[in-house]
């Protein structure tokens, strides 16, 4: 059994013993599988301070896909629909080998960790954690490949915010609009 093995073993035996431990990261290369790349549905964002995630508020809905760029990156693109007016927007995520699973986005080096839905009892989630050092804010998204995720996996998704203590903002897109359609997509 090799060292990372065994390392992976005391960390499953840690999170059942504190349920408030985040999962492993997801690496770059779990994240390149169909089962990550494609379509999600924005659900909601949480954060330390309302100021952080202010922009998320006017968000009636979102739908993002998740794709494989070139020279180790990868691609977010959003359709964002905001009052009747949609806007397209786009994150670069660079993977360094020597970091992964953390990517850095954007000229600022802000830090992305993708993780696991399994970890809110969601299996069809994604959760996304964006520290922007040189501001000093966090944002953690929650995405599901279904526009309709049920309301425990937002509670769960809350609920485990909480346990940090110090994230206990949240914001949940009502979803009552319909999608815009996302630039470059069919």
């Amino acid at each position: 059994m090799t060292f990372l093995a065994i390392l992976g073993a005391i960390y499953a035996v840690a999170q059942v013993l504190l349920p408030c431990l985040p999962p492993v990261p997801l690496s770059s290369e779990v994240l390149t599988t169909e089962q990550y790349l494609g379509k999600w549905y924005f659900i909601g964002v949480a954060s330390w301070d309302d100021e952080d995630i202010e922009g998320y508020k006017p968000l009636d809905n979102s739908v993002a896909e998740l794709k494989k760029g070139e020279n180790n990156t990868l691609i977010m693109s959003a359709a964002l629909k905001q009052g009747d007016q949609c806007a397209n927007m786009a994150w670069t995520y660079y993977i360094d080998p020597d970091l992964d699973p953390i990517l850095t986005e954007g000229p600022a080096n802000n830090i992305g960790v993708f993780l696991d839905g399994k970890w809110i009892n969601c299996p069809s989630c994604l959760i996304v954690f964006k520290l922007h050092p040189s501001v000093g804010f966090l944002r953690v998204m929650l995405f599901s490949r279904d526009e309709n995720t049920p309301a425990d996996s937002v509670k769960n998704f809350q609920s485990k915010m909480e346990c940090f203590f110090i994230i206990d903002r949240f914001i949940i897109s009502p979803r009552t609009k319909e999608f815009c359609k996302l630039e470059g997509t069919a």
